[in-house]
């Protein structure tokens, strides 16, 4: 080589040096770069498995991590993945594992000591981040043949971005986004060389992984087919050919992932999410008004969000767009650039533009979340932006060479006006130093410090030195060697501010994230863990029953604790489940994808095949419907003393019951007894003697019914409802306060216990004797006016005793369980109506002593079957077509996949067979 008899040094290579120099895996530092970067937060914040602290944040407290122990538990134990008992009342689990739980990574859980699960589980973030800067390195080295240290911080950048920083507690939704760079150099590879295996295997693992931000992906790659055919055109035959190439091989790629998404696709439609309606309307948002004027505002805004130092949108907020201030610099550098082509540049330009309109216009908005309105957690395809710039950027580092002066310094002011639209630019901060609190205009210190270096370290590496007329063949080389030198310097130098961006990137994020502490979590830790292991033994004989928490501290506590609950809050809630429960007073809210279990009222439990509760904060909640049977510490296990199982014969007018989510619980829950029973009576009896008063609170309207209107004229002035039994009994409380108050409920001046709640609920008190007063008093703020409306009532034990024997004297008792199978036999005492506690989503199948028997909905909800006075066999078997198709079509797909391979191979060998002998 010409530089090994180089008489200068500088370009003297030792040729072992150069050897160990080549065996530098940069795509592997463009995974260490993230993934260690994740880790070294997570140590100095002390989080998980660092410390006392975790990333579990908002639903990856509430269901990522619940769902995960849930899983890892069904996978250990060998349950069936189908359906599952442990989420909620029961749910159709592929729909579930789908969205939360594909990760291939997921499946090594089953290797981890449960005392290590939440540290593995931590660990799964900086892990796929590192994989996401990997594959991004992978992409850069193999479309523009580069293998140095720029493809791992380039790499960096795009696993360290505003949307993995802000979305990284979606811990689900990380594989999809670590794949895409290898779905985009697939669909390179498909339609430049009809090369198909990596696409379609990337597509597939996309899709499979997580099939919601797998769409991202899919209509990424619709964009960039057509990006493509746009920058290198060949003709409409080749058109025609690359469409159906890639529409071949996309839909082999769906097809595999079928025996996930089509059961996921048949659970979509009994969720919440299937009655979301198209906007019809011109409406935006991010901005203020919904005209073009509102439209270019809010462009503004979003291009402003590409700026450093703001803090990554975790819930609500702006698209994350944030990729680099390098990023933005070098994006411009890609428009000025000569060696660019004019339809390479419009192209990008016009996805980033077609993005961002997407970002504001609800109808395209809508499209892109698959038809859906978010809540929370909006613009989440905004990693595909963050790609595009990165693809510009990275494009423009390698012409650096070839940019003047004045197009380096003009990029720089494209590139400070974008920053500038930010609505951070003039907003301080306040920072404390030296003892004395100052206010810092931090985003724009930020951003004009790193974009002002970028700018001279670009400036510096494009210095050119003038070759003296007649200068001899000895200073030439000098003068290259020199221009060579500096180029080097100045790539070094802009690593290196890279580098430190990255870090600062990094620093940002550790002081916005708020982190969460887990050392009591689960709730009672070892305690909880031994009550439960104490209720499984007690019931070992028995095959199936229902428990739940007093007060809940997530939302889904069987799944989280390894017991069959009730409550549940994930996007797969059936919607019609979600109903039902708040028929029966619970807290529940379709649109929040949510039903939750408190200890309430004995008749509503009645319904549910609830055994067992867990009381975790050392109260004593015996009463005359639930006993205290086994202590550990400050948990106590109570066991319910008018216990119904999973299904019992009630009367027939049951079927007929309207379940309302409107009015007075207590009320619904008379006509509810009534008609499950046939005792006529009431068995709530609402206390009429009761008094509101505020301190703090002026309550200027009342209705005599409970509501009231009220003025908060301090901070955290108290609102008080005081009742006065009338008779002996256990008393329950239903609650509308739409304000979210912190409550406080006590019994003759004793704190039971506090809560804090926004949706219509009824809540258990205790047992009471006449005259005693039962308080409620509510914590409102200052300036607070609103409205709420709280009423009491006593459960007469003489009827709901009557009611209960009725119930109980023709219970289901199972001979069989399996997660998808249930069988037993029923006396039934006389024609009756064989309620269950099954949610029904059109796939249970019911036969009675051996045929197959139509079923009806209890409330649109639960299933039952009309039976005859004798005894019976009742099974219950779970068929979900869905799942029966799925596989079919998956398997077809893998099939046709893999004898394409096969075809492929060998037509290739004997392509080279028959060269062999013309050679010869």
């Amino acid at each position: 080589m010409w530089y090994t008899n180089c008489k200068y040094r500088f370009l003297r290579r030792n040729p072992m040096k150069l050897e160990k120099r080549k065996k530098w895996n940069y795509p592997a530092i463009g995974f260490a770069i993230p993934c260690l970067g994740m880790l070294f937060v997570m140590a100095v914040s002390q989080y998980a498995p660092f410390g006392k602290y975790s990333m579990l944040y908002s639903d990856m407290y509430h269901q990522y991590y619940p769902f995960f122990v849930a899983f890892r538990n069904a996978l250990r134990e060998g349950r069936g993945l189908l359906y599952t008992w442990s989420v909620g009342l029961g749910m159709d689990y592929l729909g579930l594992i789908a969205y939360y739980l594909a990760s291939p990574l997921n499946l090594l859980s089953v290797l981890v000591p449960e005392r290590w699960l939440l540290g593995y589980f931590s660990l799964l973030v900086p892990i796929k981040l590192g994989l996401a800067g990997l594959f991004f390195s992978l992409f850069l080295k193999h479309i523009f043949h580069r293998n140095d240290l720029s493809v791992s911080v380039f790499g960096g950048f795009y696993g360290l971005c505003a949307w993995a920083l802000g979305y990284q507690w979606n811990v689900m939704w990380l594989d999809t986004f670590a794949l895409l760079p290898l779905v985009a150099l697939g669909t390179v590879s498909l339609l430049k060389g009809k090369k198909v295996i990596l696409y379609t295997v990337s597509l597939f693992f996309s899709i499979f992984a997580n099939y919601y931000i797998g769409l991202f992906t899919c209509i990424f790659v619709f964009l960039l087919f057509f990006v493509y055919q746009i920058c290198r055109w060949g003709g409409w035959k080749k058109f025609f050919c690359d469409l159906g190439r890639i529409a071949l091989f996309s839909a082999i790629a769906i097809g595999m992932s079928a025996i996930l998404t089509v059961p996921a696709l048949t659970a979509l439609g009994t969720t919440q999410s299937s009655v979301n309606k198209f906007p019809t309307s011109f409406r935006l948002n991010i901005a203020k008004e919904h005209t073009i004027l509102g439209l270019l505002d809010a462009m503004r805004q979003v291009a402003g969000n590409m700026g450093g130092s703001l803090e990554p949108t975790f819930k609500e907020g702006l698209p994350n767009l944030y990729c680099g201030i390098v990023s933005v610099f070098l994006m411009f550098l890609f428009l000025l650039a000569k060696e660019v082509r004019l339809r390479d540049k419009i192209c990008a330009v016009g996805l980033l533009l077609f993005f961002n309109v997407s970002f504001i216009i609800r109808q395209l908005d809508y499209i892109w979340h698959g038809f859906h309105f978010t809540n929370m957690i909006p613009y989440r395809f905004s990693f595909l932006y963050s790609f595009v710039v990165l693809y510009m950027a990275y494009r423009a580092w390698t012409l650096r060479r070839t940019f003047e002066p004045k197009r380096i310094v003009l990029a720089g002011v494209l590139a400070a006006a974008v920053l500038a639209c930010s609505n951070q630019l003039t907003e301080t901060v306040p920072l404390e130093l030296f003892g004395k609190e100052w206010n810092i205009h931090l985003y724009f210190l930020y951003n004009l410090v790193f974009l002002v270096l970028y700018l001279l370290a670009m400036l510096v590496g494009n210095i050119t030195e003038t070759v003296p007329e007649g200068a001899t063949p000895r200073e030439i080389a000098k003068i290259r060697l020199e221009v060579r030198r500096q180029f080097l310097r100045a790539r070094a130098l802009l690593l290196g501010i890279m580098a430190v961006e990255l870090t600062a990137n990094l620093i940002c994020f550790g002081l916005y994230f708020p982190g969460t502490g887990v050392s009591n979590y689960p709730k009672g830790t070892q305690k909880t863990a031994s009550v439960i292991r104490y209720m499984k033994e007690r019931e070992k004989n028995n095959l199936f029953f229902r428990a739940e928490t007093t007060h809940s501290q997530t939302l889904n506590d069987g799944a989280l604790n390894n017991y069959n609950g009730v409550s549940t809050f994930t996007s797969s809630a059936n919607v019609n489940t979600t109903l039902f429960m708040q028929s029966l007073s619970f807290s529940a809210k379709n649109t929040y994808n949510r039903y939750l279990f408190e200890e309430s009222s004995p008749v509503s439990n009645l319904f549910l095949g609830l055994k067992y509760m867990i009381e975790r904060d050392g109260k004593d909640k015996t009463s005359t419907y639930f006993a205290e049977v086994n202590r550990f510490g400050e948990t106590a296990l109570l066991e319910n003393q008018a216990y119904l199982p999973l299904g019992f014969l009630a009367n027939s007018e049951l079927a007929d019951l309207e379940f309302t989510t409107t009015g007075n619980g207590f009320d619904f829950q008379n006509r509810l007894f009534t008609a499950a029973t046939g005792v006529t009576e009431d068995v709530w009896h609402r206390i009429g003697s009761f008094r509101i008063y505020g301190d703090g609170v002026n309550v200027f309207e009342e209705d005599g019914q409970g509501c009231c209107k009220y003025d908060s004229t301090v901070d955290k002035g108290d609102l008080t409802y005081s009742f006065t039994a009338e008779t002996d009994g256990f008393v329950c409380v239903q609650l509308d306060l739409p304000k979210r108050n912190e409550f406080y409920v006590s019994v003759n001046g004793e704190e039971l216990y506090k809560e804090k709640i926004s949706l219509q609920q009824m809540l258990a008190v205790k047992d009471v004797k006449a005259g005693d007063e039962i308080t409620l008093r509510i914590v409102c703020p200052n300036g607070e006016s609103s409205s709420t409306t709280v009423t009491a009532a006593v459960l007469d034990a003489d009827v709901f005793n009557q009611g209960y024997q009725v119930l109980n004297a023709s219970t289901w008792r199972l001979t069989k369980f399996r997660s998808t199978r249930l069988e037993g036999t029923i006396d039934c005492d006389r024609d009756g109506l064989l309620y269950t506690s099954i949610p029904q989503n059109g796939n249970w199948h019911v036969f009675v002593d051996g045929q197959e028997t139509q079923t009806v909905k209890v409330g649109n909800c639960m299933t039952a079957v009309s039976l005859t006075e004798g005894t019976h066999t009742v099974r219950f078997v779970y068929r979900n077509p869905g799942f029966e198709l799925g596989w079919k079509i998956s398997a077809a797909s893998a099939g046709v996949f893999a004898l394409w391979i096969f075809m492929t191979r060998k037509d290739r060998k004997r392509g080279k067979s028959a060269r062999k002998p013309a050679e010869n």
